[in-house]
């Protein structure tokens, strides 16, 4: 089963993003902090991981890329309600996939679906 993990401060986005891809079939984890989602992904395999940008203490891309350190071959895809920050700009820069809030759940559905994240 696929597992992806949510990691996004704002609770009930993670809670809503997770039912939605659960119904979808997928195996889905969910914490609210970058230091969380590094903790989970030290016990557990994750295919893909879906980072908010903004969060207090470690954001987004620090997230990114200490994931990418610990597993790098899980997928991630960062999300944002915000355009034109920086932490965005230094986000696209990954190459990584950047969403914006509100998501589309097709968009997303479709990049977890697709075989590249898992080969």
């Amino acid at each position: 089963m696929t597992k992806v993990l949510i990691v996004d401060d704002d609770f009930e986005m993670g809670e809503s993003l997770g039912d939605v891809l659960e119904a979808q079939g997928f195996n889905i984890e969910k914490v609210t902090s970058g230091p969380a989602a590094l903790e989970k992904i030290k016990r557990n395999g994750f295919n893909a991981a879906l980072v908010d940008l903004k969060m207090p203490g470690m954001n987004g891309v620090e997230t990114y890329r200490k994931i990418k350190q610990l597993s790098p071959r899980i997928k991630v895809i960062m999300m944002t309600a915000y355009s034109g920050e920086e932490l965005v700009a230094e986000a696209l820069k990954t190459g990584e996939l950047c969403l914006y809030k509100p998501l589309n759940i097709d968009r997303v559905l479709k990049e977890l679906k697709s075989g590249a994240i898992f080969s």
